[in-house]
């Protein structure tokens, strides 16, 4: 289904792909007129508020929320897109995009043994915008305990999150979440036809070359240069694993009226870290 493969892949500052088209046209514009409408994310935000949202003002739709459930019962095409991302099929796509890779970002798991549970939907409660005290406690025993450790199978599974963002979005340079093993973005606005200031993707690297281990998963500023800078387009996608030193960012959306409209999907690990660290 993604129209992507491994020659597609970036290798620097970290191995990522962007890909304009990254679905067929006639897919994509199928899921892009059953996109839900800003009321349906005003009533998901009177419903949840900020808790788990990326946007910061609630208009997320998750996996598990009812108008998810209500838009994939009456949308066809994004019944199949989100059979397909919560499945095995999607782990394989990253495994043969990342294939060259694997061995050499610090990945902490066995992935031929590691596979998606359909069944299991991760709540919005345990998202939060910054690494949690528990995050921070885990992230030091993995240090502490990685030298120690085997590569091992876990349970993995998936999340298709719907997003429209407006005015004041935006993200500083970040790694996501340590349990996360790879990120793909999609866009369903052009920011240039509609005008948009801001909301651009921002890709980082660290100044000081380190083993992957030792990238720290939030740099401070003064610890990253910008390498990239993307301007959202419909049906452009940006793929990537979440290792150490996968940094990204995103600019204020400064216009004011106007609706940034993305997909973020990832497929994560049941554990709090599968990265190595030191």
């Amino acid at each position: 289904m993604l129209q992507i493969n491994s020659g597609d892949v970036q290798a620097a500052p970290f191995p990522h792909v962007v890909k304009p088209g990254i679905l067929t046209e006639s897919f994509f514009n199928d899921l892009r007129a059953d996109f839900p409408s800003s009321s349906t994310f005003s009533d998901q935000s009177a419903a949840h508020g900020a808790v788990g949202s990326r946007t910061g003002s609630g208009f997320d739709i998750y996996r598990g929320d009812s108008a998810f459930t209500a838009l994939t019962e009456r949308s066809a095409a994004w019944r199949e897109f989100a059979n397909y991302i919560n499945s095995e099929a999607f782990a394989d796509k990253f495994r043969e995009v990342f294939a060259d890779h694997l061995d050499d970002i610090g990945l902490r798991i066995k992935m031929d043994q590691s596979h998606v549970d359909p069944r299991y939907v991760e709540p919005r409660e345990v998202l939060s915008e910054t690494a949690t005290f528990g995050d921070k406690v885990v992230l030091g025993l993995n240090a502490a305990l990685d030298p120690f450790r085997k590569p091992r199978k876990v349970g993995l599974f998936t999340r298709l999150d719907i997003h429209k963002s407006t005015g004041g979005y935006a993200k500083p340079a970040h790694c996501d979440r340590p349990n996360r093993l790879c990120s793909l973005i999609i866009y369903f606005t052009d920011a240039e036809a509609i005008g948009m200031e801001g909301g651009d993707l921002l890709i980082f690297g660290h100044k000081e070359p380190k083993a992957i281990a030792d990238y720290p998963r939030h740099p401070r500023p003064s610890e990253v240069v910008q390498v990239a800078q993307l301007r959202p387009q419909a049906n452009l996608g940006v793929f990537f694993p979440c290792q150490n030193n996968s940094y990204h960012g995103v600019t204020p959306v400064l216009s004011k009226g106007l609706e940034r409209d993305f997909l973020y999907i990832n497929i994560s690990g049941r554990s709090r870290s599968i990265w190595a660290a030191r």
